[in-house]
């Protein structure tokens, strides 16, 4: 996350700079770029914005120029490497992978961002960069010097960025946005998701001022630094995908140009960085440092710690429903991989409710037998730790991207929006739903 327009969180930003934090990536199982991030947060997002950024390519490459990217609360630039590691084809075997976006195909990429600190660090990280460029702004008040440019190809932000904005402020920089592009262009809102695990006391709010609430990025602090209660907390926006469907209704009717929802999911879904802190109320236990242990070379992962056994409150409700359907698939996919890597094989077409099963956990299920299978014969190397981990941790993953819907129950909410009229062809086909077995 980023302070696109908080001032109350410039200490926090500044200690984490000063850090070192916000160089390139740095991976492992803890800090800022851990393996969570890197392996799983990332890849969903570079997945869901592929078919966008692909169809932005070609459009500015037929119109003889390079595609041209504004960075909305951009940070050090974490967005410029998001966008220019999106591969051209997951699984490829290829031994240089092509990307979608190479960075001669890039006229500019502008970061904005309300913090010193960070643009200082993006213009050190990306020095000798010519395309590459960063700026302070507001975003509460405007796009900054942005608005003096030619029409951006893309409208970008990530890493919950835009949460630092007022429902208010948000909706008139979209007005903005819609009245300086060209129809086609892409906006990306990248929100934290108000009915995450990570904070039930945030799902019942109703007025303004409860969507907006504390949070900390006490996750980047050591444990002692954290039980000290010093680490700042500053006002964000929490959201849900009914309340950015009815965002994008208000924009198209100021702006006069369609603003249109053209896809949609939820990010770190019982992975949060607060998941681990029980900051906020979590009563999982920690997902996230468990998951991190799945990417880890050499490192076995305790896999019944990784269960979740998730039991809703008595008051039951939404979105206790959805996480119970949910927990229920992640529990059968980490209780199959204990059970065959202890050797025990299992005939899933024979499994109790097989038939009922929803096709992703299917999916799952059959994906991780083939992989464990696969490797049984290989007698070099840490086979469990480095292989078969890493793949249920990617199997978990794209199970659970395929059983969201959007709602606003993960870490993060992501939101690819077109201007203007729709294409009926883009974006990625929406995610299905389906009940959980019992």
């Amino acid at each position: 996350m980023k302070e696109d327009s908080d001032p109350s969180a410039s200490r926090t930003y500044s200690e984490t700079v000063a850090r070192g934090l916000y160089e390139r990536s740095r991976r492992g199982l803890v800090g800022k770029h851990d393996n969570v991030r890197t392996y799983w947060e990332d890849e969903l997002t570079r997945n869901a914005l592929r078919p966008f950024l692909r169809t932005r390519v070609a459009a500015s490459a037929a119109a003889g120029r390079g595609l041209r990217v504004l960075d909305l609360g951009c940070g050090a630039g974490q967005g410029y490497e998001l966008l220019t590691q999106i591969r051209e084809q997951d699984g490829s075997l290829e031994e240089q992978p092509r990307h979608v976006l190479d960075s001669t195909e890039l006229d500019v990429y502008l970061g904005l961002d309300l913090s010193e600190a960070m643009v200082a660090q993006g213009r050190t990280n990306y020095r000798g960069m010519h395309h590459v460029h960063f700026a302070q702004a507001d975003l509460r008040e405007d796009l900054g010097p942005a608005a003096a440019e030619p029409p951006f190809d893309m409208y970008c932000s990530s890493y919950g960025s835009l949460s630092h904005l007022s429902a208010q402020h948000l909706e008139d920089r979209l007005v903005q946005i819609v009245r300086h592009a060209r129809p086609g262009a892409v906006v990306v809102l990248d929100l934290l998701g108000r009915l995450s695990l990570e904070w039930p006391g945030y799902w019942q709010a109703s007025t303004e001022a409860e969507k907006t609430r504390p949070y900390s990025m006490s996750y980047l602090f050591a444990e002692e630094e954290r039980a000290t209660g010093q680490v700042e907390t500053f006002p964000l926006r929490f959201w849900t995908g009914r309340e950015v469907r009815e965002l994008c209704s208000r924009v198209s009717e100021q702006a006069q140009q369609p603003l249109h929802v053209a896809e949609m999911f939820d990010r770190s879904i019982f992975v949060g960085r607060h998941i681990d802190t029980g900051e906020y109320g979590a009563q999982l236990p920690p997902l996230r440092r468990l998951v991190n242990s799945l990417f880890e070379h050499n490192v076995h992962t305790p896999l019944a710690e990784l269960e979740i056994g998730y039991a809703p409150a008595q008051s039951g409700g939404y979105p206790q429903g959805l996480f119970c359907q949910l927990g229920l698939c992640w529990d059968s996919v980490v209780r199959f991989a204990h059970q065959r890597m202890t050797g025990q094989r299992i005939a899933l077409v024979e499994l109790a409710g097989w038939r009922d099963f929803p096709a992703p956990l299917q999916m799952a299920l059959l994906t991780l037998d083939r992989v464990i299978d696969s490797v049984a014969w290989i007698d070099v190397g840490d086979v469990r730790a480095n292989i078969i981990e890493p793949q249920l941790a990617y199997v978990l993953l794209r199970m659970l991207h395929r059983l969201q819907s959007g709602v606003g129950c993960g870490h993060g909410l992501v939101a690819a929006l077109t201007v203007g009229p729709a294409p009926a062809a883009e974006g990625a086909s929406a995610p299905r739903r389906a009940s959980a077995p019992a």
